[in-house]
């Protein structure tokens, strides 16, 4: 499959063909050979002007994914090209799978195969009935992000909720989940699944964390659904009720892609800073290190989701239906 050829970070899984990368790859060593020798060479026909192989194969990508885009078929496919490539969304496919920092980043064969498969082509052979609303759920598996029979919304809340916690105590910022009282006793106002007590100018931080599924009905022709859902859903329901409160509020919103919005974005790596400080690390290194820990804490969450709702054999093959190479090398 094409879009497997690219990088994680456009949506892909690095399997670049040589057939797309070769003239590129040659151009990059031909000109760094050139500064190497301190000659100058005649130019060539052939040699293309780039400054890098590291640049000029992110283009090529970039090429393909503007071509997947436009062949796209359907509303859907589109999305579904355009949230993968959303920042971080793809860190679980390069995450080094270590119990170190705790087991986030070890995702069962099962499940990692489930989210490899959403990234890329549907998940089932074909439509069936869910096993536990027998509502319909289509070959992509969206559904399953979305079904609220069980208590997978639930688990995939509070393992990224519990993710968040942990990170917020490395960096010693005393974390409290849960809080409550934070806006008084009013029922159904529980805003601090994450509270930092003092954050800024003397004043604490209310974090909600929440997930939403680009592909729901609603979301589908939405440009940013966790922005969306962020302010729909989270600011205006809180907001007012922050003004005389000694706490900030923060909404930090996931896609079920990977994907999360802007305000959450600078929370976490606020965090990061904090924790990497504190653990005695570079902050790249604690950065590579915390966004594959949540990603695979959230496509595992997705992919059991799924599982849980089909029998193992109605999931497409992975090695049946994904072909890298279209044409060959």
């Amino acid at each position: 499959m094409l879009q497997s050829s690219l990088t994680p970070r456009l949506g892909g899984f690095g399997l670049r063909r040589t057939v797309d990368h070769a003239e590129i790859a040659f151009a990059a060593s031909w000109h760094e050979a050139q500064d190497t020798c301190r000659e100058r060479w005649r130019p060539r026909d052939d040699v293309k002007s780039f400054s890098t192989q590291k640049r000029g194969s992110f283009l090529k990508d970039e090429e393909i994914l503007q071509r997947l885009v436009a062949e796209a078929p359907n509303q859907r496919e589109r999305q579904r090209l355009h949230r993968i490539q959303c920042e971080h969304a793809g860190a679980w496919v390069c995450a080094v799978p270590s119990t170190l920092d705790g087991n986030d980043t070890v995702m069962r064969p099962r499940n990692f195969q489930i989210a490899a498969l959403a990234r890329l082509v549907p998940v089932l052979k074909k439509e069936i009935s869910c096993s536990l609303c027998l509502q319909t759920m289509d070959i992509f598996g969206d559904h399953a992000a979305c079904c609220t029979k069980n208590t997978d919304l639930i688990h995939r809340h509070n393992r990224l909720r519990n993710l968040l916690d942990k990170i917020s105590y490395e960096g010693a910022l005393s974390p409290v989940m849960e809080k409550k009282g934070i806006l008084g006793d009013t029922p159904g106002r529980r805003p601090g699944d994450v509270t930092i007590p003092l954050w800024r100018r003397g004043r604490g931080l209310a974090i909600d964390v929440a997930v939403t599924c680009p592909f729901s009905i609603n979301n589908l022709s939405r440009s940013s659904p966790c922005e969306h859902y962020a302010e729909s859903n989270k600011h205006a329901k809180y907001d007012s009720g922050f003004v005389r409160s000694n706490f900030d509020f923060a909404a930090m919103v996931f896609e079920s892609t990977g994907g999360v919005n802007a305000e959450g974005l600078s929370v976490l790596r606020q965090l990061f800073r904090f924790a990497a400080k504190r653990e005695g690390l570079q902050l790249s290194v604690y950065c590579g290190r915390a966004w594959a820990r949540l990603a695979c804490n959230l496509q595992s969450s997705v992919a059991q989701a799924v599982l849980n709702r089909i029998d193992s054999f109605e999931i497409s093959e992975l090695s049946g239906d994904i072909t890298l190479a279209e044409e060959p090398f």
